[in-house]
């Protein structure tokens, strides 16, 4: 029987981004990972849920327990001082990739960009250059983000979230259970080897 794991994620989200660094641990139980785009925005205004920045405290243990994260899982990252990265745009692009079969590039570039090399993706200039280096056309890119195909998606998506659950990212569905944030992969681990 084939093991299935859906991993909702925004690229705004440093946990998003070492969950997905840690992804292999998930593929290494032997399931098929469906990666799943969503808007964390979306899912904080319809939960009534807050953003880390938006509390001062919350923020400031960020960059602590990113630190410990970074060095428990062997994964460079580090704090963009652009965040928060507004990431509407982006996230519509991962639909678009998916759509054209370059997700898994356009994601690795996209978290890379923006929690290792901390570019400020806020700039259309850099996001487009990014998205390009995943192997997007320039031109599709800027016309497929604002395209309501690609819209419709991205709230698809994270209407999916939301309908299971979700009260922010990372966020992993299996076996009609869900598993929030990058300290519940161990029992998404568990969970798949039994």
């Amino acid at each position: 029987m084939t093991k299935s794991v859906t991993f909702c994620f925004d690229f705004g989200s440093p946990y998003s981004y070492l969950a997905y660094k840690n992804l292999k641990s998930v593929a290494e139980t032997g399931a098929i990972i469906d990666l799943k785009p969503v808007l964390v925005g979306g899912i904080f205004k319809s939960t009534d849920n807050r953003p880390p920045l938006a509390i001062p405290k919350k923020f400031a243990y960020l960059a602590k327990d990113m630190a410990r994260w970074s060095n428990s899982l062997g994964v460079k990252i580090k704090i963009n001082p652009y965040f928060p990265i507004i990431t509407v745009p982006h996230m519509r692009g991962a639909i678009l990739a998916k759509k054209l079969n370059l997700l898994e590039s356009y994601t690795e570039k996209m978290f890379d960009a923006i929690w290792v090399k901390a570019l400020n993706l806020n700039d259309q200039m850099i996001m487009s250059e990014v998205a390009i280096e995943s192997g997007i056309d320039g031109n599709d890119f800027a016309e497929g983000i604002m395209s309501e195909e690609i819209k419709e998606g991205l709230k698809i998506n994270t209407q999916y979230a939301l309908d299971n659950g979700a009260f922010g990212v990372p966020t992993f569905y299996f076996n009609n259970e869900m598993y929030w944030g990058i300290d519940s992969m161990k029992f998404l681990i568990d969970d798949l080897n039994n």
